[in-house]
């Protein structure tokens, strides 16, 4: 089995731990075949965050891809530090082998957060298209035709995209009519200026990074607000579909993607990005944008998402009616091994697809580094 892998994949294939059986092959997966859309998905607890996290570890290691990671849930942040061996499962040696190898990228990996974080995830307004930003504001060009318009005005007369909010009101208080002042009051009493993720005249985020960089981790689970986390989601998105004719290779990982891309989305800046992320799944891979989505709630992901997928991983789920939805869309992984995964225990899960030469049942490995947004603790049952 391990000859078998071996020559299938080669020498560089992303270690994932071991097979369920027999226990002690190496599980590995085919590096080329995260060209193509990734959907992961287990029921909490099943061990889906560790297991995404030994992935984008070994795909920092093992490939020259980069990648940009939406964490809603903060759970990415420690990718840029590799945590003591204590903590891992790892012997000395291939502790030693693997922590120099990770600690020499460390610094291509840029992690973006709110207040506290060294690096803000915050957005310039006028860098938002212009359809986001009529979004923010609440405005519907029928609805609300006069202060819609008073805004088509003060954006043409603020000229360059590189504008704040500021600007904006402050151009909105000289201009002396009715339609002007109605939308300096919709922005005030929406507080839309008091949020902390507008930027003062910053660079948008991925322009901020080195010419070196292999990861930005966009840590929208430390923003104050969904809101704010659901305008930068879609404003990371937008922009990197704009910027699709680079073609520049990019694994474009998205956790929770129940929250960012849903089925039914519940506000116009997450419809937005799952109007992107649909266009992503369709069209992305000829520019080289490869998604990587994770979720503990398949049905609530964007279906035109799902059945562009070319590889799963799929992890313990006892929904009957989410394991039957998966098998009817993922035809290429066998009924019965997905039969088995109710009964999967923490950390084991079915991979197929063009990332495994042949369906496998993995157990993760360990991780190098700490895992962020971890549960509470269970002290409190004893």
């Amino acid at each position: 089995m391990a000859a078998h892998l071996s020559s299938s994949i080669g020498s560089s294939g992303v270690a994932l731990g071991e097979l369920q059986r027999p226990r002690g092959v190496a599980a590995q997966l085919n590096p080329a075949g995260f060209g193509r859309h990734t959907f992961l998905c287990g029921q909490s607890g099943s061990g889906k965050t560790c297991t995404l996290g030994v992935i984008l570890e070994r795909l920092l290691l093992e490939t020259e891809i980069k990648m940009c990671v939406i964490d809603p849930n903060s759970d990415y942040v420690n990718l840029g530090s590799v945590q003591n061996r204590e903590s891992t499962r790892f012997s000395e040696s291939e502790y030693q082998q693997l922590a120099r190898r990770y600690e020499a990228l460390a610094a291509g990996i840029h992690v973006f957060g709110g207040e506290h974080a060294d690096k803000r995830m915050q957005v310039l307004f006028g860098r938002l298209s212009f359809r986001q930003q009529t979004m923010v504001l609440g405005l519907d060009p029928i609805a609300d035709a006069e202060e819609y318009n008073a805004y088509v005005r003060i954006v043409r007369d603020l000229g360059s995209e590189g504008f704040t909010l500021g600007d904006v009101m402050t151009k909105i208080r000289s201009t002396f009519n009715d339609d002007a002042r109605r939308l300096g009051l919709r922005i005030d009493n929406l507080g839309i200026q008091k949020q902390a993720i507008w930027a003062g005249g910053d660079e948008p985020v991925l322009e901020q990074l080195s010419s070196g960089w292999r990861m930005m981790v966009a840590d929208t689970g430390s923003l104050p607000s969904s809101t704010e986390a659901s305008i930068a989601s879609a404003a990371l998105l937008t922009h990197l579909w704009d910027r699709r004719r680079d073609r520049e290779p990019m694994i474009v990982v998205i956790d929770e993607a129940h929250n960012v891309c849903p089925q039914n989305p519940t506000d116009s800046n997450q419809a937005l990005a799952t109007e992107t992320v649909v266009r992503i799944a369709s069209e992305g891979r000829k520019y080289g944008l490869y998604l990587l989505l994770s979720t503990q709630r398949p049905s609530k992901v964007h279906q035109n998402v799902i059945s562009q997928c070319d590889n799963l991983l799929l992890m313990k789920m006892n929904s009957a009616s989410d394991l039957q939805s998966l098998s009817d869309t993922f035809s290429y992984a066998p009924k019965g091994l997905i039969g088995l995964v109710a009964g999967f225990g923490l950390g084991e899960g079915l991979a197929a697809g063009k990332i495994a030469p042949d369906p496998l049942l993995f157990k993760s490995g360990s991780r190098l580094t700490r895992e962020g947004g971890s549960d509470v603790p269970s002290t409190w049952a004893r």
